[in-house]
């Protein structure tokens, strides 16, 4: 037994495979890792998952209704079989997107499933869940006596094929990082693909990136869903896939899974230090206020970019607000231990009761995928440049709580900084509508990516362009010569008579918006 993985008061089950560990949740103590197999996982399960909506009139306990409508999309989208493209979700955070991973886990019954997500902490807590299937039987998704998957946790290199081969054959989910699974040989990397039957990408934003793509391109005419809050990058790089299910910020809103957010600006035109603490000195008043007269469970987290920076905010939010011990968080070769450590001073991963700290200054940490509903103050010191990243740090703070003791969030953000990117300049506007605009920006950038794909699938029903690359890859050079004609009719095969007979090329052919797009291949 390891007493780190202690799920519900109960131990894990736990083989060593390598330098790597595959776990399982027991339903007594007296079971061992061997009494149960994957496969009979997978049939505990048949016939187990309960469709049911959550209805707060009725006092009915389920689903909410951007959870099911994602589980009845990728249910129809995989419905037949066949060559799929990456399927895309797209759920506001704070909306259950890691209750949805497991309920398609479950009611889809996935025989092998690699879950990729972007960082050691988030690796860690989708283990947590994955093991105990969140608080689906809890709600009734699941009856509470059924079998938990059997996980393995990736945060080693895998040395060899034969121990790729018992993880898969001793596992029902695999959770890693891409940059873990790179470690491995390619051989390696081959064989622990190759034995899985499905793929899901957590924060699938990141998937362009190369040490993702390497392990995307393995799964080639597998089931791939990709789960993100921000279908878009701010390089440009498209996240690929069809987006088949969206649900919208301003639903989120309109569904209370977003509080309100209050909006506190500070105008400072000095140097650094001086804006840094004006910023601080709100972020703590507004702290001190929420805890001390609401009576609420409030953690302040400091963004900034660097750990230069990290270290030089600390002093100044000791000196600020000695009372509530701030401690910094940032990834690194010997930070492991320290920040395990600075997590539970938070009371992260362990009872609120443990907590001793209630502000933590970040680098890029606590953001994206991570469950705490306790931030609620956001110091952003340093301005996000990138629209995607401002919405999804944004959302750390806005998603809804039951308990008494949360609060609506606040963000804390000179105005007068300078550095901020066109698109989110409003956001920054003294007095302007947070939540309007936030709903606004993300609907529309996501709504340019829901037209790109339906120009993209236009395009791949006629022509053999798209028989010989993506056509995500298209970028029409800016250096163009436009004619007009008067032509009334519209016969774009006729291109090849302009070419010689000789010429290599391919052709794509959009009815809907009359595009032609060609190729060709001079020797």
């Amino acid at each position: 037994m390891d007493q780190r993985f202690k799920i519900s008061n109960t131990h894990c089950c736990i083989k060593k495979v390598g330098k790597n560990r595959i776990c399982r949740l027991p339903k007594s103590k007296n079971e061992n890792f061997e009494d149960v197999k994957p496969q009979e996982v997978l049939s505990d399960w048949s016939g187990k998952f309960s469709f049911k909506k959550d209805d707060p009139e009725l006092n009915q306990n389920g689903l909410r209704p951007p959870q099911l409508g994602a589980l009845y999309a990728i249910a129809s989208y995989f419905a037949v079989d066949g060559e799929y493209e990456p399927a895309t979700i797209v759920l506001p955070t704070g909306t259950g997107k890691t209750e949805t991973m497991l309920s398609a886990l479950v009611y889809h019954g996935s025989q092998k499933l690699l879950v990729l997500v972007p960082n050691d902490q988030l690796r860690y807590q989708i283990f947590r869940k994955f093991l105990s299937l969140g608080i689906l039987p809890d709600l009734g998704i699941v009856p509470k006596d059924i079998q938990r998957p059997i996980v393995a946790l990736i945060d080693h290199k895998i040395d060899s094929i034969a121990e790729a081969q018992e993880i898969i054959e001793n596992s029902n989910v695999i959770i890693a990082t891409p940059s873990v699974l790179n470690l491995s040989d390619e051989e390696v990397l081959n064989s622990l693909c190759g034995g899985c039957t499905d793929l899901f990408i957590d924060e699938a934003h990141h998937s362009p990136a190369n040490t993702w793509n390497k392990v995307k391109q393995k799964f080639l005419n597998k089931r791939i869903v990709q789960f993100t809050a921000t279908p878009f990058r701010k390089d440009g790089k498209q996240v690929g896939g069809k987006i088949i299910f969206n649900y919208k910020l301003g639903y989120a809103q309109r569904d209370s899974y977003y509080q309100p957010i209050r909006f506190n600006p500070v105008v400072e035109y000095g140097d650094q230090n001086a804006c840094d603490e004006k910023i601080a000195r709100k972020a703590v008043e507004i702290l001190r206020d929420d805890v001390n007269n609401l009576g609420a469970d409030h953690i302040l987290m400091a963004r900034v970019s660097s750990k230069k920076r990290a270290n030089q905010l600390l002093p100044l939010y000791e000196k600020l607000a000695p009372e509530y011990n701030p401690v910094v968080i940032y990834s690194g070769a010997g930070t492991k231990i320290r920040n395990r450590e600075n997590l539970e001073k938070l009371g992260i991963g362990s009872n609120s009761e443990n907590r001793i700290s209630r502000i933590v200054i970040c680098v890029d940490m606590l953001g994206e995928g991570f469950d705490l509903s306790n931030l609620k103050i956001a110091a952003i010191h340093d301005s996000h440049k990138s629209l995607a990243v401002t919405l999804q740090f944004i959302g750390r703070f806005t998603r809804q709580n039951q308990s008494s003791k949360i609060q609506e969030a606040a963000v804390v953000i000179n105005t007068a900084d300078p550095q901020a990117e066109k698109s989110i300049q409003d956001l920054y506007s003294e007095g302007a509508d947070w939540d309007k605009i936030i709903k606004r920006l993300s609907e529309e950038r996501i709504t340019k990516e829901e037209n790109l794909q339906a120009v993209i699938e236009d395009l791949k029903q006629n022509g053999t362009l798209g028989d010989q690359i993506s056509l995500w890859n298209l970028r029409p050079s800016f250096v163009a010569q436009i004619y007009k004609t008067n032509c009334q009719s519209w016969n774009p095969e006729k291109y090849l008579e302009a070419f010689n007979p000789n010429s290599k090329c391919w052709h794509s052919i959009g009815t809907n918006e009359k595009i032609l797009v060609v190729l060709t291949c001079k020797i």
